[in-house]
């Protein structure tokens, strides 16, 4: 047993020896590597400090200085290129979030006015004659059934809908023969037509007037090139009417419209905009004389501002294809979130929205609707940026006449009792421009600047830096490279005349009979 420990404990020591000293070998290989190593990181940053003439990277591998000066000029080196860094980001961020800037434009005397847009909805939506052909069309009823009068109601509980009120048509909602039909359809057949006259300061031009279908139910457009987008066919945003326009101070810029035996309300917008609020709302009833003057009030883009992508602008050219529109409007993309909201709860689009894809709400549908209480929350919640060109006309001067005729009563009665609303606008003096205060260039140039300021270097002397790094590290690649193949070239060479000696052992019979004999010597 003793000797066995004593066995032992000599294996372990031998072991413990021979471990040490491949330890100590290791270490050796690996500190000379790292010394290698060292020695060829120095001489690379001494010529890349020597290409690009920064003194710094110089001091600090220069062996000749002190070790504390080396450190002062490494923290003097780390502190500027974090600086570097730090403004850098904030530049990158600056040109990312906030890169454009709304000036003040005030050369007004060579500007170019649009007019504003007018939206007319008829008080009486409906045209009885065409009621009555399509009551007889459709359900087979005539004036003499009992059924008339209630689908009459049915009728105009759909025409007088609107996105705030349509309460009427729940009414209707559990009968049958009013789940497959199209409400859109039934108010294009039976809707008033628009025989009104319109005059302008242009006798040349023609003004552009087009059903619509809006939030406020079926009404007319005029003036208005995107209102043709609220339709059920797709348009182009080059195929759109232009609107009418003018030269401040050289013309009187006016749209007048008369109306023949009719009244309604009238929505003044943007032409770009479709009708959604009610900021320029005015009632006009038989006999009134209406003339409204609107200042404007217009912002304008830059021509580079669409080098910038819409979060950096925060704002949406109007002939930009959005991921739900193709062509845009703030008030256009509020009423589609709406109209995607209707979708979501109740499975169906109100027929308000015929620009929207889905299934359209029957009277069921409505009920739906109204259970959910929409729109009045989605009016919070929906949100859309707003467009880069805006037109915003406010009410300045309203003066209004009547022609002598004291009530609508009376004015019924009378057949050439007419109306009429001429709008115009007061030249503005000052407008609104988005531009581009920080471009892409602009912020090239700030990196230049951190970089001349901190570092002391420009791009050449970034571009010498690299190359003085990948030229070195080439070398010494194609060094190791030599290296290995020298390497395994000595191998080899070793190893084949084992080989040709081991093939010579191997001699015929007939080649050894040739062999002399040998010679003993004593």
């Amino acid at each position: 047993m003793t000797r066995f420990g004593l066995f032992l404990r000599n294996s372990l020591k031998r072991c413990s020896n021979w471990t040490r000293h491949k330890l100590l070998l290791l270490g050796s290989i690996i500190y000379r590597i790292l010394q290698v190593v060292g020695n060829r990181v120095n001489n690379i940053v001494v010529q890349a400090g020597a290409e690009t003439s920064l003194l710094a990277i110089r001091l600090v591998v220069d062996r000749r200085l002190h070790i504390s000066e080396r450190l002062l000029w490494l923290s003097v080196l780390l502190a500027s290129i974090f600086a570097v860094f730090r403004l850098s980001e904030l530049q990158i961020a600056r040109y990312l979030t906030s890169p454009t800037v709304i000036s003040v434009d005030r050369d007004y005397r060579g500007w170019n006015g649009t007019l504003p847009a007018v939206t007319l909805c008829y008080y009486d939506h409906i045209d009885s004659f065409k009621a009555n052909e399509l009551i007889q069309d459709l359900w087979n009823v005539t004036i003499i059934d009992e059924d008339y009068f209630y689908i009459m109601d049915f009728l105009y509980a759909v025409v007088n809908a609107t996105a705030s009120n349509y309460g009427e048509l729940t009414k209707f909602a559990s009968d049958e023969r009013f789940e497959q039909i199209d409400l859109y359809d039934i108010i294009q057949k039976i809707n008033r037509p628009f025989e009104q006259l319109i005059n302008t300061f242009d006798s040349d031009f023609h003004v552009h007037v087009q059903m619509v279908m809006t939030e406020r139910g079926s009404c007319y457009a005029i003036n208005s090139p995107m209102s043709a987008v609220l339709g059920k066919e797709p348009v182009q945003y080059e195929k759109l009417p232009p609107p009418l326009t003018c030269q401040y101070g050289k013309q009187q810029c006016y749209i007048r419209m008369d109306l023949y035996d009719s009244t309604g309300v009238l929505d003044v917008h943007s032409p770009y905009e479709v009708s959604a609020s009610g900021a320029n709302i005015v009632k006009l009833h038989k006999s009134d004389e209406i003339t409204a003057s609107f200042k404007v009030l217009e912002t304008v883009a830059s021509r580079n501002l669409r080098e910038l992508s819409v979060e950096q602008r925060n704002c949406v050219f109007n002939d930009e294809e959005t991921s739900s529109l193709k062509i845009y409007s703030k008030s256009l993309c509020l009423a589609r979130c709406r109209a995607i909201m209707a979708l979501e709860m109740c499975n169906c689009v109100p027929f308000f929205y015929p620009f929207v894809e889905g299934p359209s709400c029957n009277p069921a549908g409505f009920e739906c609707l109204l259970d959910f209480k929409w729109p009045i929350w989605a009016l919070h919640i929906c949100k859309c940026p707003s467009t880069c060109t805006e037109i915003e006309y406010t009410v300045q001067t309203v003066k209004k006449s009547s022609w002598g005729i004291k009530n609508n009563e009376e004015a019924a009665t009378i057949e050439s009792a007419t109306s009429s609303f001429r709008w115009d606008l007061i030249p503005p003096k000052v407008r609104f421009r988005r531009d581009v205060v920080f471009s892409f260039e602009d912020l090239i140039v700030s990196f230049g600047g951190v970089l001349a300021l901190f570092v002391g270097v420009s791009v050449m002397g970034l571009v010498q830096i690299a190359y003085v790094i990948v030229y070195n590290m080439l070398l010494d690649i194609f060094k190791l490279m030599r290296l290995f193949h020298f390497c395994f070239r000595e191998r080899f060479h070793r190893k084949k005349p084992l080989f040709r000696s081991h093939s010579a052992s191997h001699v015929s019979r007939a080649e050894t009979a040739e062999l002399p004999l040998f010679e003993y010597v004593n």
